[in-house]
């Protein structure tokens, strides 16, 4: 079995552990945080830091914001970012700094007394939300509020966001400003953008915000840790990202040379025009004879970073299409497995649909590395989870065994703290033994298991001859709408393509099923590459060789079971014999080149500086992939990678990203317009007034 004990009784559990000893020792459970715990405490301390450092740099700025409207104030808050900000400010920050009521922005004004400033927090991209602000200040002034309102868009405010402003007749009522909030600390290593959607907004719509906000976001962090001296790119996705930063670079760099002439022009006295270089008066001469050979002046100091933030030694720019194998490709962590069964948001799960949960008002759980327990458990292959959760009962029962060895006050109190810890720790496993089992319920289930054979068959281009049949089988059934497509669209990359009279015979089915409004769906689905056509010859075997990913012997595969992700072996190749540019053949056959670059102007990092890789993924990054990088820094030893993502993904929010259902209803385009300004009444012709 998969589990060494049931999940209905937690004491089951620990039943055999509750030996009793002659004298009281400390628990190991206080000591380290845990029988699992692998990881020492410096390890991954330059991540932890850097992070750290980014916090403490939103942090600063918003509340600045906030505290340039003195007294009490009340923030609408934009749905979509309140998750996230979770993770960087506390509900008492927001009291210290005047916030009194704070409330997600909807299209129903909010009715608030005693409240003469209001703030509006949201994201730059969710335009729409300018015509609830509108009806919200509309609605202040028909009941008769006098009030100040400030609206914040995050990273920068956009045209658009004006312009949406001024059409809804409320631009004259607001002050606007922007915060530079670009990152989402998702765990001690990983950074979120929070800005879902971006493989479908720039394959399919060809829109290259996106990529313009990551590029955005990598100059702050170079700004705060240093210029990366290497940048390697691959997808169109991040050779756009890498063009946007050499064109910030370049602004900058012109930005800073007018500031300092204009500073030097600004030191001459007015009316006195400035001495020509080449002619020296009085003293000046005199000392320049004195000192020998005309020395140069000397050049603009850059202000050095401190020396104790860790620096950036390389960026690994990925765009999602690149690899999109490994959305696809099952996942077997922990993390991963909650992600697939019960869906992650905000580093939180929601566990109402679980009468266990109910009954232990578990229903909304936070998943967070800071817990040590959760931390050693995410990234374990779900057959090891028993074994650990179990060593864990374990210690907390005999934690609890140990009260009845205490004979000395003074052991009294080293008890009394391992208690607490043991206390915690309980609910803890409690919460995570039912998750396990109910995880193992899927993963044990028969049509869970026939998925796995044929996904292992399509991947090894031994598929059946009736896979399409059974795949409309499925549908006929009304399987979910993803985990169909899954298996279809896996079998499309591997080879290619599919026959087009197989394809067109899927899609009529599909439709059939599913309802018309996935037309557009599937049209999405070719244009990002993940189902077409059949076109020629198919390079997954070479892929396959070339890049060995399916390796068992492999430690990174253990995330996948045998499959290494295509992404996490570009990134290890980066420091292989030559890097990207002594395996060029290679690379070829990926879709989008990838491309080496060297950064001009780079200063070297001091000595002694720790250096680590960041990562960055467009379109999205797995939690398979995550604890494969994890995985790879171990085994390396001497890298330490920084991930850096636009967004969590897994197989079901890539299709869903990918639908567009609005399209198909007639009242869509005219409510998303906003109103247009009545036109003024005028009598006559207009030329002048009261004419005919």
């Amino acid at each position: 079995g998969l589990f060494a004990f049931p999940s209905s009784a937690f004491t089951m559990a620990t039943a055999a552990a509750a030996s009793s000893s002659s004298s009281f020792s400390p628990s190991p459970l206080g000591a380290i945080g845990g029988p699992g715990s692998s990881l020492s405490a410096g390890q991954d301390s330059c991540l932890v830091e850097m992070i750290e450092e980014l916090k403490r740099d939103h942090r600063t700025k918003l509340l600045d914001l906030f505290d340039e409207m003195a007294g009490r104030k009340a923030l609408l808050l934009d749905s979509t970012i309140v998750g996230p900000l979770d993770s960087m400010f506390s509900s008492s920050d927001l009291k210290d700094h005047g916030v009194t009521t704070f409330i997600k922005i909807s299209e129903q004004p909010a009715t608030l007394q005693d409240c003469s400033q209001m703030i509006f927090l949201m994201r730059s991209s969710r335009v729409d939300l300018i015509d609830c602000i509108a009806r919200q200040i509309l609605a202040d002034e028909g009941a008769g509020h006098d009030r100040n309102y400030l609206v914040v868009f995050v990273p920068h405010k956009t045209d658009e966001c004006i312009e949406r402003l001024a059409r809804s007749n409320v631009q004259a009522n607001v002050k606007v400003a922007e915060c530079a909030i670009h990152f989402f600390p998702l765990d001690r290593d990983v950074l979120s953008l929070e800005l879902p959607g971006v493989l479908a907004d720039f394959h399919v719509n060809q829109n290259p915000s996106g990529p313009y906000h990551v590029a955005q976001a990598l100059m702050h962090l170079q700004s705060k840790f240093g210029a990366a001296p290497t940048v390697h790119v691959a997808g169109q996705a991040a050779k756009v990202v890498h063009q946007v930063i050499s064109r910030l670079r370049k602004e900058d760099q012109t930005a800073a040379h007018s500031q300092e002439t204009r500073r030097s022009k600004s030191l001459i006295q007015p009316g006195v025009p400035p001495c020509p270089a080449s002619v020296k008066l009085g003293a000046a001469a005199a000392a320049e004879g004195n000192a020998g050979p005309q020395q140069q002046p000397p050049q603009q100091v850059r202000k050095p970073l401190p020396a104790t933030l860790p620096g950036i030694d390389e960026m690994i720019i990925l765009d999602r299409r690149v690899d999109l194998y490994s959305v696809l490709c099952s996942q077997f962590t922990y993390q991963a497995l909650i992600d697939m069964v019960f869906g992650i948001t905000n580093q939180s799960v929601n566990l109402g649909q679980m009468s266990w949960a109910k009954s232990k008002s578990f229903e909304h759980v936070r998943l967070s590395s800071e817990e040590a327990l959760y931390r050693d458990i995410r990234d374990l292959h779900i057959d090891k989870i028993g074994r650990l959760l179990q060593e864990w009962a374990q210690e907390v029962s005999r934690t609890y065994a140990e009260k009845d060895n205490i004979k000395r006050a003074s052991e009294m109190s080293e008890y009394v703290k391992q208690f607490k810890t043991a206390h915690s720790a309980h609910s803890l496993l409690e919460i995570h033994i039912n998750l396990a089992s109910s995880i193992r319920d899927v993963v044990h289930h028969d049509d869970y298991r026939q998925q796995l054979k044929l996904e292992d068959e399509v991947t090894a281009q031994n598929a059946p001859s009736n896979l399409m049949e059974t795949l409309e089988d499925k549908m006929d059934d009304l399987r979910p709408f993803e985990e169909v497509m899954r298996l279809l669209c896996l079998h499309s990359l591997v080879n290619n393509g599919v026959r087009k009279k197989e394809l067109d015979n899927a899609k009529k089915v599909a439709l059939e099923t599913y309802g018309f409004e996935h037309l557009l769906t599937l049209c999405n689905m070719e244009k990002v590459g993940l189902l077409r056509y059949q076109q020629g010859r198919s390079a997954w075997a070479n892929i396959k060789q070339k890049f060995n990913l399916f390796a068992e012997e492999d430690p990174i595969s253990y995330a996948f079971s045998g499959y290494v992700p295509l992404s996490v072996r570009l990134v290890q190749m980066t420091k292989g014999r030559g890097g990207w540019k002594g395996c060029r053949d290679t690379l070829n056959l990926l879709w989008g080149t990838p491309e080496e670059h060297k950064q001009p102007e780079v200063d070297p990092p001091e000595p002694g500086r720790p250096l680590v890789s960041l990562v960055v993924f467009i379109g999205g990054l797995t939690y398979g992939e995550m604890a494969a990088i994890r995985k790879l820094s171990e085994t390396e030893g001497n890298r330490k990678f920084l991930v850096l993502t636009t967004e969590m993904l897994n197989a079901k929010k890539l299709f869903n990203s990918l639908r567009y259902e609005g399209a198909f209803h007639e009242d869509t385009y005219l409510t998303s317009k906003a109103k247009p300004q009545a036109a003024p009444v005028r009598s006559g012709f207009g030329f002048w007034p009261g004419g005919r």
